[in-house]
């Protein structure tokens, strides 16, 4: 694609508005400058993209200007009275708030009335997605008690152009690294809050909890060589997953788990 017409030729052309843009030719706009993500557009069928967008990043300054909206919400929020049913541990002698995440722990300083100040990590400084992800858990404030049903991503209204991110950005990744590293999985989850790890003769499945209230049921399969089936997986989320974080949020965790994983893998 040379202009921003070509990716225009392929978007419906309807300003139906579900990207968050009043018009397709601005979105087309914010697409080619890397400003907005193509898979905000639910009819938008991404294998007409040309591989350059189908795995493009949003900008660094876009991300950053995101977080900043973001950080300044989040920042009106009493912690004090918000951390405590998201799974927050407040510690009043340090001023701040512990939250476990994948397989680190975050601390949020506090004001003396229980304000949010800065969002660090003992280890590596926080990648901003996380710091958007962390600060929409507490914007969202969810208080819905979780249930024992795990759901597909395409349970979950207007889902359709996410279930293809979360399968090419996470499932398959997954698939592939599961069972390349099927022995060392144990290695490789170490730090990280797993329940129900099973194994059988056909695959494999856990449950890890990304944040307090999104636990990722992982499912695995080997496939089957002889009838031509590859290995696969398949994320599942809570049924009530929504009244803790968007859609964007919730596919972002799956992704930045096999993303841990990888990079484990690089260290060892």
């Amino acid at each position: 694609m040379k202009t921003y017409l070509d990716l225009l030729k392929i978007l419906p052309k309807t300003n139906c508005r579900e990207c968050g843009l009043e018009s397709c030719l601005l979105f087309a706009l914010k697409v080619f400058s890397r400003e907005v993500s193509p898979e905000k557009c639910p009819y938008l069928d991404q294998s007409l993209l040309p591989q350059e967008f189908q795995s493009m990043q949003l900008t660094f300054n876009y991300l950053l200007e995101n977080l900043k909206f973001l950080k300044n919400k989040f920042k009106s929020l009493n912690l004090l009275e918000v951390a405590p049913h998201l799974g927050g541990e407040i510690d009043l002698l340090k001023r701040a708030v512990y939250l476990p995440y994948m397989e680190r722990m975050i601390r949020i300083s506090l004001t003396e009335e229980g304000f949010p100040l800065e969002i660090s990590t003992e280890k590596e400084a926080l990648d901003p997605r996380d710091e958007i992800l962390i600060c929409n858990y507490f914007i969202f404030n969810g208080r819905e008690p979780l249930s024992d049903k795990f759901v597909g991503l395409e349970a979950f209204p207007h889902s359709i152009s996410k279930v293809k991110t979360l399968k090419l950005y996470a499932e398959d990744p997954l698939a592939e690294f599961i069972n390349s590293n099927r022995k060392r999985m144990a290695e490789f989850l170490d730090g990280f809050r797993i329940e129900a790890f099973e194994e059988s003769p056909t695959g494999l499945s856990f449950i890890v909890w990304a944040l307090p209230r999104i636990p990722l049921r992982v499912n695995f399969w080997d496939g089957d060589e002889e009838e031509g089936l590859p290995p696969s997986c398949k994320v599942l989320y809570n049924e009530k997953a929504l009244s803790y974080l968007d859609l964007e949020c919730l596919v972002f965790c799956a992704e930045r788990f096999y993303e841990i994983l990888k990079n484990r893998k690089k260290v060892n």
